[in-house]
């Protein structure tokens, strides 16, 4: 008798081993990089504002551009319209798991191709960011209030 007891115990053993285990749901947690959305926002603004886009470049993911031609893209903007970026204040931020959008108040002086005299106007912009890597990156940029298609 003690043969099948041992022999129903190593039976035992086996179905417990091989039967389905629950699965343990994984807590996601959003990575955290090391600059906030919101200052790598801040950044990408004082880069522009003192006309240095390849510092600007940098706080950006632009998939349908190579640097250089997103370079030249901008140096060409700045060129024909000679815009300044007076002022810009961060207005708000919203995080998701690994999105955020962050919003801005810009404060711009540009002159028109075809015309002589300045403009000054204060833009309010939507800034989408991702986590690429393990950095905030900027990944659409859209006027949201007072905006204008010169540009």
């Amino acid at each position: 008798m003690r043969p099948y007891i041992v022999i129903n115990i190593l039976i035992l053993i086996l179905l417990v081993s091989c039967a389905p285990r629950q699965r343990q749901k994984k807590i996601v947690e959003r990575p955290k990089p090391k600059v906030s959305a919101t200052v790598v926002v801040e950044q990408f603004l004082s880069a522009l504002k003192q006309r240095d886009i390849s510092s600007a470049y940098e706080r950006v993911h632009v998939i349908s551009s190579d640097r250089e031609g997103y370079i030249n893209r901008l140096e060409s903007i700045y060129t024909d319209y000679d815009i300044r970026i007076i002022n810009y204040k961060l207005l708000a931020t919203q995080l998701y798991k690994v999105a955020a959008i962050v919003v801005a108040e810009i404060e711009v002086d540009y002159k028109s191709p075809q015309s002589t005299e300045r403009v000054k106007k204060t833009y309010r912009n939507k800034y989408d960011l991702s986590i690429i890597g393990s950095e905030w990156r900027i990944t659409k940029d859209e006027c949201i209030e007072n905006c204008t298609d010169s540009f």
